[in-house]
């Protein structure tokens, strides 16, 4: 048997070292858990809420309790913006954080209707750009998993940003095409829980959700459609607050 020689353990040990930057270079990053996707949804969904309930406390609709609940949603969003730095790498990321420091600036303004479209263009674009961080993200996982996910993420986003528009009305600050878009996105979320009710996997806990959403969606849906009334627009944010709610718990039993 030949002897090893120890310029054999150098040439051995020099391949090691020259092998090892190149699979380190060539190793995929783990793809990331429907729990990071979730919480891209999340930051969206906050993201609107934070511009609701702005609106409402200028409105002043349930003041107090809209302060409350704004303030729980700016501890969320800084929360998950967080968690999202440490998770996830990439131009997306990086121009969500530029945008979250000017929404910060533009919420912490006394609410007053010459701030209503630009805290609403400002909320609306990056809750945008955190469903395209899920859209991104979803691409490594199974489309069965993420496709369920994102009809579910995208309906909880959409009973905030449904409600936030509304509210525009009573200030008299809404776009000219405001109840249009109200009616395409009431189409759109209706179009998501008519996805998810015809998912067969859904899991059951789930499901039970979804009904109760579905039962309350129609009273969303008829105080969304009345147009210029208070009382109506009072209403349609207690009752998205409510859908929410079971969103977001049909939300974690998908994850």
């Amino acid at each position: 048997m030949k002897p090893i020689l120890r310029r054999d353990f150098m040439l051995l040990g020099a391949s090691a070292l020259c092998c090892a930057p190149l699979w380190a270079a060539n190793k995929k990053p783990p793809a990331p858990s429907l729990s990071v996707l979730n919480q891209a949804g999340q930051f969206a969904m906050h993201t609107e809420r934070i511009g609701k309930y702005w609106i409402q406390i200028g409105v002043g609709i349930d003041v107090d309790r809209a302060r409350l609940h704004m303030q729980d949603s700016i501890q969320a969003f800084e929360r998950l913006v967080a968690l999202l730095v440490r998770s996830v790498r990439g131009e997306q990321m990086l121009l969500i954080e530029q945008r979250a420091r000017v929404f910060r600036m533009a919420w912490a303004v006394k609410p007053a209707p010459e701030g209503v479209r630009r805290i609403s263009s400002l909320g609306q674009d990056l809750a945008d750009l955190g469903m395209k961080l899920f859209a991104q993200l979803a691409q490594s996982q199974p489309v069965e998993g993420t496709r369920r996910l994102s009809d579910a993420n995208e309906a909880r986003m959409l009973t905030q940003r449904m409600a936030r528009l509304a509210l525009t009305r009573q200030w008299g600050m809404a776009a000219p095409d405001v109840s249009l878009v109200i009616e395409q996105q009431r189409k759109a979320f209706a179009a998501r829980l008519e996805a998810l009710n015809s998912d067969a996997g859904l899991p059951e806990n789930a499901r039970a959700d979804l009904q109760l959403a579905r039962q309350q969606w129609v009273f969303v849906d008829q105080a969304l459609a009345t147009k210029e009334d208070l009382k109506a627009a009072t209403q349609a944010a207690n009752l998205a607050e409510r859908e929410r709610e079971l969103l977001d718990s049909l939300c974690l039993h998908l994850v």
